[in-house]
């Protein structure tokens, strides 16, 4: 026999459960330690033979008179990440560094290690931080001599009061590589011949002018980011050098076109124009009872479009378009109708000038006709004579609590115009090719298709921002070439009701061949705010 006061308990305990916030499960950066501060197990030695040990925490590098250069490397390869770590060299030891996205095989010099290193300086000259080419051809690819005054001086020397402990942090995002000492801003490298590789930790051996003797260095508190990275904001306090094949296009170009919206309320449509052109260059569809996409895009050179309507191969898609996969397990990437979607507003925000702005709000209705979210899309769109800029601030304010279930889509979604025969390359900052794409994260895409008509390629790329929850978001790409970055591939993400997300995407549009110095450049300014 249940009592009275045991049913209250229970109804209580009820009522709790139901009203209690939802745990948000969105990514928060997380750091992986790569040194237990016991052993040396997930780390390997290449090349010299030298002496590696644990001592109160520390891994010990002492240098064998008379070995070649030696490396303590991880096992664990690395592409996109944030590492840290603290070291203490002797100052009588030629030098050091730290190696990074670097490879050992034994088809290249008998398995000599390459890559990236952050130099480990402790002579006079002050070469800390900077970036050698360890193991091939380029030797100094960010020199000393790039270097400001404060950076040089950032390095502190062992001394009579004994080990200076150094603070170490590398961001290597695609080609985007940038440096710190101490908190002190170093190097800022634009390079992409290592995507991915190992950690290393090297012991330089010392030269015949060099002072002779087995010498040290300490290393601690080695930690690393992999994925939601917290990146330091983007600013010119150091030179940049930028090794990627230069661009023909400048990334500032002198020449913004002027631009201005019509808006068809009638038609549920927002037009783009250019002032001396009667066809628009690009359509907001916003209509009462549909998902909002953009379509038809012009190409920047008015030859051909870049987007298309409703495939027979996937008929969900069209243009440009958001559409998020398990939302409370419905699916608002495959249905686009009115049984899924209610307009709430399309406003046009600013309608001539050199950037025009528009926004749309939609709600996103249950199987009941309940609001379960409200997304709002912020457009803003810049023409050139070779180029768009278009940027997206996505927002999902939740009116319950809802959950994204994990997918391997759902979120931005590019459709360009394909057909079995069609020509066309996926392209992505971590070095990743087509189907090689799926699943995989990186801090930009880009599509390229040979459009009819045409003889180069016309181009959609996607780049993501710092700030977003995922980042480097992983990519969903379909086999007719369709593309979106996807919070949902890795993995559940939910909003209590009354909570919001926002997302952030840039697109920029362009033909000719793939432009990598161009996208690097646009994607500097999209995260320095420009």
């Amino acid at each position: 026999m249940i009592t009275i006061p045991r049913i209250a308990s229970f109804l209580l305990l009820l009522f709790a459960t139901v009203l209690a916030p939802l745990p948000l499960l969105a990514q928060e950066p997380v750091w992986q330690s790569l040194f237990n501060g016991q052993d040396l197990s997930g780390w390997t030695e290449l090349n010299g033979a030298h002496t590696w040990e644990v001592n109160e925490g520390m891994i010990v590098g002492s240098t064998v008179p008379g070995q070649p250069n030696g490396f303590l490397c991880t096992e664990q390869e690395f592409g996109d990440f944030v590492l840290e770590l603290e070291v203490s060299v002797d100052t009588l030891m030629n030098n050091s560094g730290v190696q990074f996205r670097s490879q050992s095989y034994p088809e290249y010099k008998n398995g000599r290690v390459h890559g990236y290193q952050m130099e480990v300086d402790p002579k006079p000259q002050q070469w800390s931080g900077a970036i050698y080419e360890e193991g091939a051809d380029r030797g100094w690819i960010y020199p000393p001599e790039k270097m400001n005054q404060a950076a040089k001086t950032s390095f502190k020397r062992d001394n009579k009061d004994g080990y200076q402990w150094n603070h170490y942090r590398i961001e290597a995002v695609g080609p985007m590589i940038r440096t710190w000492v101490n908190g002190v801003p170093v190097a800022h490298l634009v390079d992409d011949r290592y995507l991915k590789g190992f950690i290393g930790l090297q012991l330089h051996a010392n030269n015949e002018n060099d002072p002779q003797g087995s010498f040290s260095i300490r290393f601690r508190n080695i930690r690393i980011q992999k994925g939601s990275l917290d990146l330091t904001p983007m600013e010119e306090q150091v030179p940049v050098v930028n090794l990627l094949a230069s661009s023909d296009r400048s990334s500032k170009p002198d020449n913004p076109t002027f631009l201005r919206i019509e808006q068809d309320l009638d038609a549920g449509s927002i037009a783009v124009y250019t002032e001396n052109k009667a066809h628009s260059i690009l359509t907001q569809s916003a209509k009462p009872d549909e998902r909002p996409y953009l379509h038809p895009i012009l190409a920047p050179d008015g030859r051909g479009e870049l987007t298309e309507y409703r495939p027979a191969h996937h008929p969900h898609q069209t243009g440009i378009y958001w559409g998020l996969k398990r939302v409370n397990e419905r699916d608002y990437f495959m249905n686009w109708n009115r049984d899924y979607w209610r307009r709430v507003s399309a406003d046009v925000l600013q309608d001539d000038g050199e950037r025009v702005r528009w926004q749309t709000m939609y709600e996103m209705l249950d199987e009941e006709g309940n609001v379960l979210m409200v997304e709002t899309q912020n457009w803003s769109l810049q023409a050139y004579a070779d180029r768009y800029v278009l940027d997206l601030e996505w927002q999902g304010e939740a009116k319950m609590d809802v959950v994204m279930g994990k997918f391997y889509v759902g979120g931005l979604f590019v459709r360009m115009p394909w057909v079995p025969e069609t020509v066309g390359e996926i392209v992505s900052a971590s070095g990743h090719r087509g189907m090689e794409l799926e699943g995989q994260q990186a801090i930009w895409s880009d599509i390229g298709i040979q459009l009819d008509g045409r003889e180069d390629f016309a181009h959609i790329a996607i780049l993501d921002h710092p700030h977003n929850a995922a980042f480097p978001t992983p990519w969903r790409v379909d086999s007719q070439m369709g593309l979106g970055p996807s919070r949902q591939i890795l993995g559940d993400w939910g909003l209590a009701a009354g909570e919001s997300e926002t997302i952030r995407y840039r697109l920029l549009m362009y033909t000719g061949t793939e432009d990598k110095a161009l996208k690097a450049e646009v994607w500097k300014g999209f995260f320095g705010g420009e």
